[in-house]
């Protein structure tokens, strides 16, 4: 700051900085809050208030005690002067007025945990805290759903436990389902079908499996045509790593948002999932999601992108 801003000038944005609520509003305004609103505030329509009540649970609330407490500089307001433009050390002077001890804004005072709540049309997530779970769309038929796990290993009955990872995409589906239809009373999300296969990491095997689950297939042995399908395994950066590549070879569409949001969301607890290589989008009318091969992983994937997909086949069947 002392390099860009003479000293006045400094001082205005130190005045600026220790504005109150009632001030700031004043000096946006040029009048006060209530003022303002006599003049312009309209009655709220219907629909506008059944937007504002519909997102009460992400309204900051203040500890009024705690936004008291006020800045050092109090009682001074920046004014602007008529100094001709080119004398910038006398562009902004101090003008020393009573202020009133209004409270300073601050919309951070309370963690998120805190302020936000369930409400019939948004609910959390008992196992993420913080990740909201919008209302899920009504559907007349039940999901099928398919999950392909990609491992040489797996293939080859290498893994004295067998296959973990399909399993524990299997778990997490059937987990966020029954928190869904728990959460909202007049939904009742339910998985009429669901298939499981393990192929090496082969592209050829990857592209003959999702295509015969999206109906694409006519040498497919699968009748089934299915809304959505997990992939989980062979997403990273090892040479037999090729599953993105295969899914993204029959995609009709790409959505790179889905994996995107699961990256951002997931960084936060484990950097590592940033070297994911993940792919999603849709085989005709099929929505396929790359998960990661780790079982821990790919459940958290499924818990983050669960409720967005179930919107996302709801589009799909229109």
């Amino acid at each position: 700051a002392a390099t860009y801003f003479p000293d006045q000038q400094k001082q205005a944005v130190n005045n600026l900085n220790s504005f109150g609520y009632d001030e700031a509003a004043e000096y946006v305004y040029g009048c006060t809050y209530p003022e303002w609103k006599k003049r312009h505030q309209k009655k709220a329509t219907d629909e506008q208030m059944g937007r504002y009540n519909a997102s009460k649970q992400l309204h900051a609330r203040h500890d009024k005690e705690l936004l008291a407490t006020r800045s050092p500089i109090v009682g001074t307001s920046p004014v602007q002067s008529t100094a001709p433009a080119h004398k910038a050390e006398e562009q902004v002077c101090i003008k020393e007025t009573a202020q009133p001890n209004s409270l300073l804004s601050d919309v951070c005072c309370q963690d998120v945990e805190d302020i936000v709540e369930p409400t019939p049309g948004v609910t959390l997530s008992t196992t993420s805290p913080q990740q909201i779970i919008p209302r899920p769309p009504n559907f007349d038929t039940g999901l099928k759903i398919g999950v392909l796990t990609v491992s040489d290993r797996a293939a080859s009955n290498e893994y004295e436990s067998g296959d973990l990872s399909g399993p524990a995409v299997e778990r997490a589906v059937a987990a966020q389902i029954n928190q869904i239809n728990a959460s909202f009373e007049d939904r009742n999300i339910a998985v009429t079908h669901l298939e499981k296969e393990i192929v090496p990491d082969d592209v050829l095997s990857i592209k003959q499996v999702l295509l015969g689950w999206s109906g694409k297939a006519t040498n497919s042995a699968s009748k089934e045509k299915y809304d959505l399908v997990f992939t989980t395994g062979g997403s990273g950066f090892a040479q037999r790593d090729l599953t993105p590549e295969a899914t993204l070879a029959v995609l009709d569409r790409e959505c790179q948002g889905l994996m995107s949001w699961a990256s951002v969301e997931l960084s936060a607890r484990q950097p590592l999932a940033t070297l994911s290589r993940a792919a999603a989008g849709t085989c005709g009318s099929t929505l396929i999601v790359n998960l990661p091969g780790n079982p821990k992983g790919a459940a958290e994937v499924v818990e983050i992108l669960f409720p967005l997909l179930l919107h996302a086949i709801r589009d799909l069947r229109h």
